[in-house]
């Protein structure tokens, strides 16, 4: 990954000459939450395809874990996974087809559909959530706690100029 970044930051420098008055800095620390964005999910998904997991089942099954009454209509859950409700969709066909997750009607709203977490969807979570939680510690182990405080204030605050 640091090889590809220096090949971006090599192209930025040479717009740069090209085009004066390009914001470097703000350039470079955009980008590079993309490179780290995807750098961070590909080797979580590697962790995980052992299970027949991905970020994306991982977060899905988290969140339904994480309901007292482990359900939640699919449009809930595209906005917690910032993710289209045709994406979302998918993805509950995807966490059916496993067992891990029921779809159920609601009562009072016939065009309302929960999905449910299973037993067998709890007991993925359970195991694998410790598994992901110790490869997170290890990476950010390099790291004190003063460093992830401030980068954290850092990364809500962009969020929050990005949201508006």
């Amino acid at each position: 990954m640091a090889d590809s970044f220096t090949v971006f930051e090599h192209g930025i420098d040479n717009v740069a000459q090209r085009l004066p008055g390009l914001p470097r800095q703000e350039v470079v620390l955009t980008r590079l939450y993309f490179f780290l964005f995807a750098k961070l999910n590909e080797d979580l998904n590697r962790l995980l395809a052992e299970h027949g997991l991905n970020t994306s089942t991982l977060l899905a099954l988290t969140m339904l874990y994480s309901r007292p009454d482990n359900k939640i209509i699919p449009s809930d859950l595209s906005l917690v996974m910032v993710s289209s409700r045709t994406n979302i969709t998918r993805l509950a066909d995807d966490l059916v087809k496993n067992g891990w997750v029921d779809r159920r009607a609601c009562r009072e709203d016939r065009r309302k559909v929960f999905l449910l977490l299973t037993a067998k969807g709890r007991e993925m979570v359970e195991k694998v959530l410790p598994v992901q939680w110790a490869h997170v510690i290890d990476l950010w182990s390099g790291f004190a706690p003063e460093e992830k405080a401030l980068l954290e204030a850092l990364l809500r605050k962009l969020l929050a100029r990005v949201a508006q």
